[in-house]
C-alpha cells in the first residue's frame, strides 16, 4: 500500500456549512456570512480565522483580536495611519448672527445684478 493516501478530514456538506477545525481559515461568501453573522463571530471568538469572499474572490480575513494585545494602544496606530477615526467632536458652536446691512435693497441688487447679464 505504497502511494496511496486518504483525506481523514470528515467531508462538509450542505448542512456542515461551518465545518468544525479552527486550525485553518475558514472560507465564507458575503452572503454566507451576512445570514448566519452570529453563528461566525461565536466561532471568530473561539479562535477561528475567516476568510470572507466576494464572488470566490478574498476580500477580508476576520480574526480574533491577538491575546494580550492592548486594544487602546493598536487603535491609535490605526488612528496615526488615517485607517480608522476615534474622536468624535462635538460642533463649534455657531456664531452669533449679525444681519447683513446695505445701503440699498437686496431686491435692488439683485435687479442691478441681473441687468448686468444682458
Amino acid at each position: 500500500m505504497t502511494g496511496l493516501t486518504f483525506d481523514l478530514a470528515p467531508a462538509r456538506g450542505h448542512n456542515d456549512h461551518m465545518g468544525s477545525s479552527l486550525s485553518s481559515p475558514l472560507t465564507v461568501g458575503c452572503r454566507e456570512l451576512k445570514t448566519r453573522l452570529g453563528a461566525y463571530m461565536r466561532q471568530v471568538k473561539a479562535g477561528a480565522t475567516l476568510i470572507v469572499t466576494e464572488r470566490g474572490r478574498p476580500i477580508a480575513e476576520l480574526r480574533p483580536v491577538a491575546a494580550g494585545s492592548d486594544l487602546e494602544e493598536r487603535l491609535y496606530r490605526l488612528a496615526a495611519r488615517g485607517l480608522v477615526s476615534r474622536e468624535v467632536r462635538e460642533p463649534a458652536p455657531l456664531m452669533d448672527f449679525r444681519p447683513i446691512t446695505t445701503s440699498s435693497s437686496v431686491s435692488r441688487a439683485l435687479v442691478e445684478e441681473r441687468d448686468d447679464r444682458f
